[in-house]
């Protein structure tokens, strides 16, 4: 299962900007793609190529190799998305978000939220306590405010997270899923292919006994 491509665009928005979606639909799924090459189709300069780019390397998006040109002396960088990083990227991501708007449904829920009439300010119940229940920028009363249509208007939105959230983790099963056989099956190649030494027998050694020992007369000497 591979991660869709909206989820990364909408990734790719969030942390470099709208100009470098355009970059990202360019050399999604290629490898090593040329800088030169993604300037010449997106109409602009090397520099600005090299800017959009380096606003995805802050966050890992990216990996590239260089290359010297022989004639010019100059170094060619070749670029390619890592979606591997994008994935869990996505994840981290989706994952503080859905505890930021649980924390922020739970604040709605028990202490309330107080509002501006003019929508100057919105605080909770104890800073309006705080503000003595006035407006800091026109002085106007606060009123509390009903919060039922947001609190379920986030609930709707946290779904959607959860639902992006889950496709993003079982893209990263699967991923893990695939690599575990390879990994097993080179090994035992790997154990196949090295070779069994033969351990060669040692001959007996004749043990030596001193019982079978050849006896040998003494000649007596003759007088």
């Amino acid at each position: 299962m591979r991660l869709s491509q909206p989820l990364m665009e909408e990734l790719v928005k969030e942390v470099a900007g709208d100009d470098v979606l355009a970059l990202l639909r360019l050399i999604l799924g290629k490898s090593n793609v040329s800088e030169f090459k993604i300037a010449e189709k997106l109409n602009i300069t090397v520099n600005q190529v090299r800017n959009m780019l380096y606003r995805l390397n802050e966050h890992n998006l990216v990996a590239f190799t260089r290359k010297k040109d022989k004639e010019k002396g100059w170094y060619i960088y070749f670029w390619t998305f890592d979606t591997f990083n994008a994935r869990l990227l996505i994840i981290e991501r989706k994952q503080k978000k859905i505890a930021e708007l649980k924390r922020m449904i739970n604040e709605e829920n028990t202490t309330g939220m107080y509002v501006c009439p003019s929508r100057c300010i919105r605080v909770n119940a104890q800073q309006a306590l705080d503000l003595e229940y006035k407006c800091t920028t026109c002085n106007t009363l606060l009123k509390e405010e009903d919060s039922r249509q947001l609190v379920e208007k986030t609930k709707n939105y946290i779904e959607k997270l959860r639902a992006e959230l889950n496709e993003a983790l079982a893209a990263e099963e699967e991923r893990l899923a695939e690599a575990k056989p390879a990994k097993k099956k080179g090994a035992k190649e790997e154990q196949q292919k090295k070779p069994v030494k033969k351990i060669a027998k040692k001959k007996p050694v004749p043990k030596k006994n001193s019982k079978h020992k050849p006896k040998h007369k003494s000649k007596k000497s003759k007088h």
